[in-house]
């Protein structure tokens, strides 16, 4: 529509103008329009020239980059290969590295752990810290210290061939420190002795100081303060590095064994002691009364066969205070008697004398009857102590329980140990009491045969009737 109107108005402006010069305009304008057109296409065709060589650059450039990228590439490649090479090469010596560090950490734990056990670390506690720092698992091992490790090493088994005596300071069995002499034979326990004491050492191995061991025997005392002095050149060593040494402190003696057994062990004890003082009554009264019995009724009998009664009597009057004794002089007083009377003033006799030989027998049958009880009623307490442990504390820890279960043990035990023997000594005594009693019995029918003959004898002849 514009364009129509443009037309219509152009054509209405030519429509009053002359053709000529119409023509003349429109000549000129396709002169213009011609001019631009060329100038148009010069413009477009130095564009394109331009283009071209910009995109002629630009495909320099990109085959340029494209051999810098192949040329990238392969260098690329070549550090990728050298890279995984280091890599291996870095990770194969790290494990040997690491090899070699665990082996030397090995060797120096060992070690540690012999010189911490050895009295030589004690005249030379810097070796300790050196051999801690070696077992140090941020540490990184170098030569140096492989040599440091060695010539610990030959100082250690030079020392293990030496025997050191030396003053020093020691720990006592109270933590007090004291000086005294040391003897150390190579790597074994050293030795010690103060002005009152001689023993074991072992070493503290977080101080690296020596410390008395417990105790030892009177029998092995004895033969350290001969060594010490000189007077012997044998010694008692423990071979097991101390091991056997420590056994001393688990050792418990008899009156710790009582006491762990709680407050019934004291009347088993005097339930003990009461039957021991019985026992030694009984064995003091049953030797005496048992003493020279056959040399007795034998010299008796023969006076008696004499005829000889007043010498028989003074024969029997120093054992009057002797059941036997006193059971011949009861029938010798009643020897002009019937036979009826003589016999029932013996059996009168022997058994005012039975009981006394009996005495003390039931009191020791009842304390070989009561000592186990009182152990049963140990047990009991001690495991009902146990069961309440367990039932507050449970059962994991074993040494909760250790209490209640040592009473239970320990007065069993000593109950038994109470029992058994004074059953036996009872028995034997009981047994004893009775052959005294036999023997009493038939010393008496012997001196009743003999009054009897010696009655017989005298009435059957003028000779022994004028007697």
């Amino acid at each position: 529509m514009i364009l129509v109107l443009l037309l219509g108005v152009s054509a209405t402006a030519w429509a009053e103008r002359p053709f000529d010069e119409v023509a003349r305009d429109i000549q000129a304008d396709y002169r213009d329009a011609r001019k631009e057109q060329r100038l148009t296409l010069q413009e477009v065709a130095s564009r394109r020239q331009a283009l071209r060589q910009r995109l002629a650059d630009l495909e320099a450039q990109v085959s340029s980059a494209t051999g810098a990228v192949s040329v990238d590439r392969e260098r690329l490649d070549r550090l990728t290969r050298e890279r995984d090479d280091l890599t291996k090469e870095v990770s194969q010596r790290l494990a040997d590295n690491r090899e070699l560090s665990v082996l030397f950490m090995n060797h120096a734990s060992n070690f540690l752990a012999l010189a911490e056990r050895s009295p030589y670390s004690a005249e030379r506690p810097d070796r300790l810290t050196t051999l801690r720092s070696f077992v140090d698992a941020q540490r990184v091992f170098r030569l140096k210290d492989v040599k440091t490790l060695i010539d610990l090493f030959l100082e250690d088994m030079a020392a293990s061939r030496e025997k050191v005596l030396y003053s020093g300071t020691i720990v006592d069995r109270e933590g007090n420190e004291t000086q005294g002499k040391i003897i150390r034979l190579g790597h074994f326990p050293a030795l010690y002795r103060t002005t009152e004491q001689v023993g074991y050492l072992s070493l503290s191995p977080a101080s690296g100081r020596l410390i008395m061991s417990p105790s030892p025997s009177w029998w092995v005392g004895h033969n350290l303060r001969g060594y010490f002095e000189g007077e012997t050149d044998d010694v008692y060593m423990d071979i097991s590095g101390g091991a056997a040494i420590q056994q001393l402190a688990h050792r418990v003696t008899l009156m710790e064994q009582l006491r762990s057994g709680g407050f019934l062990v004291v009347p088993i004890l005097l339930v003990g002691l009461v039957a021991l003082i019985l026992t030694i009554e009984r064995l003091i009264f049953l030797g005496k009364v048992r003493h020279n019995t056959d040399e007795l009724m034998g010299q008796v009998t023969a006076l008696v066969g004499k005829g000889d009664i007043k010498s028989a009597m003074k024969a029997a009057v120093p054992h009057r205070h002797r059941p036997t004794g006193r059971v011949l002089m009861a029938g010798l007083q009643h020897r002009d008697d019937p036979a009826e009377v003589i016999e029932s003033a013996l059996s009168e006799a022997m058994l005012r004398e039975t009981p006394r030989l009996e005495r003390f027998v039931g009191a020791l049958k009842a304390c070989a009857a009561v000592a186990p009880l009182l152990g049963l009623l140990g047990t009991v307490n001690g495991m009902i102590d146990t069961f309440h442990v367990i039932t507050i504390h449970g059962s994991g820890d074993p040494r909760l329980m250790a209490g209640g279960i040592s009473v239970a043990m320990v007065t069993t035990q000593v109950g038994l140990a109470v029992a058994i023997p004074t059953m036996i000594v009872a028995a034997f005594l009981g047994r004893r009491a009775r052959n005294l009693s036999q023997d009493m019995e038939e010393k008496a029918l012997a001196l009743m045969g003999t009054l009897l003959r010696l009655r017989t004898n005298g009435a059957g002849g003028p000779s022994n009737a004028g007697g």
